[in-house]
């Protein structure tokens, strides 16, 4: 697990992710708030599922490894 605090360090930290997706759009992750982008072809690239404290994200959840991706039931590319 990776800990990352102050709004530029995980924004900066996202930014990793951008050249890979193609496509991207909010889910629900077990219920909570969340966001899930994909590759060109339909690969999922990375969920991530946002805790919420008193109107601010307090926790960020992202999964990432193609092996849980491919377990889990997700939504498709729109």
């Amino acid at each position: 697990m990776v800990v990352t605090l102050g709004a530029t360090e995980v924004a900066a930290g996202a930014r990793m992710f951008s050249g890979e997706v193609a496509r991207h759009r909010p889910v629900l992750v077990n219920g909570i708030p969340g966001h899930m982008s994909w590759r060109p072809d339909g690969t999922p690239v990375f969920v991530i599922a946002f805790t919420v404290a008193e109107g601010r994200i307090t926790g960020i959840h992202i999964v990432v490894d193609p092996a849980k991706l491919a377990s889990i039931h997700l939504p498709a590319p729109s």
